[in-house]
């Protein structure tokens, strides 16, 4: 089958290069796998960070070679081929988005295979591209606003709410009932309006602070990462409010190699905050991680949130290498998608 993917080791900022088409065997499910026809998958930003290596700080590298090579990309929206003895939840010819592990077969192919368990049925109004959008990016938006708490009637800000993940974290507080300000740039101020913030405030305008104009939220939730970040957000957050974080204190984590202890540096500082926090708020808190796809159903399909889509791009190398190099310049407007099967194609 057709993939795309890498044949050997790369640098940080390689994959916008190195990406090649191979062909690879079809992959066989295993007994609590399902086959997935591929119709759609996305361009993550932890996918460039996997095949470069840095993801988790690199504590878990990449093995690829010419003779093994790798295929990138962790989730898809598809049909179901086949099925594995164990397989209940499934049958063939069902319409289904979700995700394969990191060390899995990868989705920028023909075909991938998924645990029965990191699956969902595709709702019959979502295409899917935006059923694929609702994959990886999906369950992390749900965990974030999980980790917040109860935000009905709550006062919230989404930092990097024009992103993939912000633009979803963002839609789901709304149907929470949160009130909502939106943090981007300039540029992605009518996109977030779009989205349903009730205010945005432009990050490149000024200190958060200055921009709140003195009003204190009851959450924050931040996509970017960073100290700075983080404090700016403690001063616009109540005493017994809730910073929750995607990436703690490095900004853009998986951008660098910071390698083992790196990762034991951030994790210890993760910990400290969040014992401390206890002490005297806001509280601090790392959003969680679930192994499941609940979360999305929960949140997700059950207020039909559709992500944003900022490109959809045709399966061929050099169209996802110009995807790769625009997701990781961090200016996606919402999710990047590829189309493995373009919408019009019959299944």
């Amino acid at each position: 089958m057709k993939a795309l993917g890498i044949t050997k080791l790369l640098d940080i900022g390689e994959l916008k290069t190195a990406l090649t088409r191979l062909e690879v065997p079809v992959p066989a499910p295993g007994p609590a796998e399902i086959q997935v026809k591929i119709h759609a998958a996305c361009i993550n930003i932890d996918d460039i960070h996997m095949a470069e290596g840095t993801f988790l700080g690199g504590v878990l590298p990449v093995k690829a070679s010419t003779k093994k090579p790798k295929v990138c990309g962790v989730d898809a929206a598809g049909i179901v081929e086949k099925i594995g003895d164990k397989v209940t939840a499934f049958k063939p010819g069902d319409a289904v988005f979700g995700y394969c592990p990191p060390k899995g077969p990868g989705t920028w192919a023909e075909y991938t295979c998924i645990p029965q368990h990191q699956a969902l049925k595709k709702p019959a109004d979502y295409t899917f591209e935006a059923a694929a959008a609702c994959a990886i990016g999906g369950k992390t938006a749900a965990n974030a606003v999980m980790s917040a708490g109860n935000v009905s009637g709550k006062s919230c800000m989404v930092i990097g709410a024009s992103g993939g993940i912000g633009a979803i974290i963002l839609q789901i507080l709304k149907k929470c009932g949160a009130h909502v300000t939106g943090v981007c740039s300039g540029r992605n101020h009518e996109l977030v309006l779009s989205l349903g913030a009730d205010t945005v405030i432009d990050y490149t305008q000024g200190s958060l602070a200055d921009q709140a104009e003195g009003k204190a939220f009851d959450r924050v939730i931040d996509c970017i990462g960073g100290k700075d970040t983080e404090k700016q957000a403690l001063k616009v957050l109540k005493r017994n409010g809730r910073f929750v974080t995607l990436c703690g204190p490095d900004k853009y984590i998986g951008d660098t190699r910071s390698g083992t202890w790196g990762m034991i540096k951030m994790m210890t500082y993760v910990s400290w905050r969040a014992f401390a926090s206890l002490a005297r708020g806001p509280r601090y808190i790392m959003a969680g991680i679930s192994s499941t796809p609940e979360p999305v159903k929960d949140y997700i399909l059950a207020h039909a949130i559709k992500p944003p889509i900022d490109r959809v791009l045709s399966f061929d190398e050099n169209s996802v290498r110009e995807g790769v190099a625009y997701v990781a310049s961090h200016r996606a407007r919402g999710k990047v998608v590829i189309s493995v099967i373009p919408a019009d194609t019959p299944a």
